[in-house]
């Protein structure tokens, strides 16, 4: 509207000096008067500058002296016990299928206990009639009728099948096969109605008090780790990763392993309650790692923050607060870690730089932070 009434103007004015009959001078005014509307339109013509584009808009952070890195880990075998019965049977019973936890003193299984009942029988009454014996001829030998050999021989007799009759109450007790503390019984190799000799290697009984977290960590890692129960770190399943729990250190290896050069780190977990942490399962490991004085003097940006130049180069997009606009930072790219990066450059702590769609935006553009608090 504005430019067409500059038009309208500049015509109504072009007609009025072209039928002006008046003196030179005030042709000359008017020429001028023409000339400012001139400009008037051509700044009324000029382009309306496009809404500036939306950015969002990150704080640099030092590297700092520590820093959270993830690992690879996996759930290791631990206490696995082999279970075997202490006496020769037949398994009548099977209590318990295989991956099924326990609680510690649960039956498992079972040999037939009618044979052992019957030793424990005759034990008991051998022993039961020598004792009877020794209380009747102990008398003897207190009146000096009954030789002080003969009593000794019966004492011993008297011994003997006590001992007897309790290796007939364990033998019985044996044919029990129990849990010797909480776990689950990892592998059967037993069949009911099967015999099987004192010894032989019934079930594999691993024990779910405990379960151990293996992590290869490579040499340079592990130089600034901190050592015993100063060093804290906490695990999760790749597919949960928000249920974390937390590990404690066990042991770290003296030697490398060939030809990673990496050194194996051992953790102990309590099983979460509402877990299933098998052995053989990925996990990932989060350790805190000490930085040198010369790791730690970089800035950290998201990943998202970098961008490339025409030479390949890396660069960053700093946030001018006073003008609106942003203008480009080269930085060296030095480590990811997750979806951070480790630069170095012509940044300081504290500086905002875009954080995404570094691609889209210019040199000197005015570009609009987004609200990040709604």
């Amino acid at each position: 509207m504005k430019v067409h009434q500059a038009r309208s103007a500049r015509q109504r004015i072009a007609r009025f000096i072209s039928g002006l009959r008046a003196p030179p001078f005030s042709v000359s005014a008017a020429l001028v008067l023409l000339s400012v509307l001139s400009a008037c339109e051509k700044n009324q013509e000029a382009p309306t500058p496009v809404n500036p584009p939306v950015v969002h808009l990150v704080p640099v952070m030092p590297a700092g002296a520590v820093e959270l890195r993830d690992f690879a880990g996996l759930v290791e075998q631990t206490s696995i016990s082999p279970l075997a019965f202490e006496v020769t049977g037949r398994i009548v019973e099977i209590a318990v299928p295989e991956g099924r936890p326990v609680r510690k003193g649960q039956l498992i299984a079972r040999v037939d206990p009618e044979p052992f009942e019957l030793q424990l029988r005759r034990a008991d009454a051998q022993y039961t009639q020598l004792a009877e014996d020794l209380k009747r001829k102990s008398v003897l030998h207190d009146e000096g009728i009954l030789s002080g050999t003969a009593f000794d021989q019966l004492t011993a007799m008297v011994d003997a099948a006590r001992a007897q009759r309790d290796l007939a109450r364990r033998d019985l007790r044996n044919t029990r096969l129990v849990a010797p503390f909480d776990g689950r019984v990892a592998r059967r190799n037993v069949e009911v109605q099967q015999t099987i000799q004192a010894g032989f290697v019934a079930f594999n009984f691993e024990n779910s008090e405990r379960l151990e977290v293996g992590v290869d960590v490579p040499q340079g890692i592990v130089e600034r780790l901190p050592t015993g129960n100063a060093l804290h770190a906490l695990g999760w399943l790749p597919e949960r990763p928000r249920d974390m729990f937390e590990l404690a250190f066990r042991e770290r290896a003296t030697q490398a392993t060939s030809p990673s050069s990496s050194f194996r780190l051992l953790f102990s977990v309590k099983p979460p309650t509402d877990l299933s942490l098998l052995p053989g399962m990925a996990v990932r490991v989060r350790m805190e790692v000490g930085q040198s004085q010369a790791e730690s003097a970089g800035f950290t940006v998201p990943v998202g923050a970098l961008s490339l130049t025409a030479d390949g180069h890396r660069r960053l997009w700093r946030y001018d607060s006073k003008s609106g606009r942003v203008h480009e930072v080269p930085v060296v790219l030095r480590e990811i870690r997750d979806d951070e990066a480790v630069v170095d450059g012509a940044v300081e702590q504290g500086d905002q730089v875009v954080s995404g769609g570094t691609q889209l935006v210019t040199e000197g553009e005015a570009v609009k932070p987004m609200d990040t608090r709604k």
